[in-house]
């Protein structure tokens, strides 16, 4: 069985589907880090949605990455968040270069995936040195949906928390 991080790279030698990925990979990376950051601050979508001048549907799209706002719409919403956006333009030769560097680095990264959580946006292939998140130490992005859970609770846990 290939690991993600070979799949990635032999369908990455594929032009259409390395520009469709770089393509969609931006707006990946957009939605964490507004998810991320909203949560750090304590707001909620709707809360954000109301200081950008939108709806919390909007706000949901974005973070779920199934819109692609405008530039304005993005910088509202880094105002919004007292955020500042930073936009880089990288080369693809950058990029392909730094994936095979980082290739072995991927593959233990997939080994260690139940340690913690793997974001779009920081785990880019060819990004370098990534950054995990401890999910004990980060438990408000844990409630991203902030509904209860509707999965049943088992019968022999149930008799031990009333013992």
């Amino acid at each position: 069985m290939k690991s993600l991080a070979t799949l990635l790279n032999e369908k990455l030698k594929d032009k259409e589907f390395e520009k469709q990925y770089l393509r969609n990979e931006t707006f990946f990376r957009l939605a964490d880090e507004v998810l991320i950051l909203r949560k750090k601050r304590g707001i909620t979508q709707k809360e954000l949605a109301e200081r950008t001048g939108t709806t919390q549907a909007v706000v949901s799209r974005l973070e779920n990455a199934s819109v692609k706002p405008s530039l304005e719409t993005i910088v509202k919403i880094a105002e919004a968040l007292d955020a500042s956006v930073d936009i880089h333009l990288i080369l693809l030769e950058e990029i392909k270069r730094d994936i095979e560097e980082n290739q072995s680095v991927v593959s233990q990264k997939e080994k260690d995936a139940l340690d913690g959580i793997k974001l779009f946006h920081i785990d880019r292939p060819g990004k370098g040195a990534s950054k995990w998140i401890d999910a004990g130490a980060f438990s408000s992005v844990l409630s991203i949906s902030e509904k209860p859970s509707l999965m049943p609770i088992r019968r022999s846990k149930k008799v031990h928390e009333l013992a």
